[in-house]
């Protein structure tokens, strides 16, 4: 058996989401995300899909939503993106942490 590993980030959207249909006829939502995971402020970005109700649910986000996402890495051998993909296994948006 195959374990899937996964990954938990806070991030903002940097693209908005958009429903597109694979090759194969399933369904999905692709956005960007941006992700500070360092002191000095490096952001690193992300593209993403999401199947199923977390797809449907993505459809929403637009640039700058707060988000928690919950993902697994994929790799790309036959693709040319910059990138690194992940697929959603969890996507909400979180309310802004109030700093003062």
């Amino acid at each position: 058996m195959q374990t899937q590993q996964t990954i938990t980030f806070f991030g903002t959207i940097s693209n908005s989401a958009t429903s597109r249909t694979s090759k194969t006829g399933r369904k999905y939502t692709a956005f960007g995300v941006a992700i500070i995971c360092d002191s000095n402020l490096q952001a690193f970005h992300y593209n993403v899909v999401a199947f199923g109700k977390q797809g449907h649910f993505a459809k929403q986000l637009q640039t700058g939503t707060r988000i928690k996402l919950v993902v697994q890495a994929q790799s790309q051998p036959d693709n040319i993106a910059t990138l690194p993909l992940l697929t959603a296994t969890f996507v909400r948006p979180v309310r802004p942490v109030a700093r003062g």
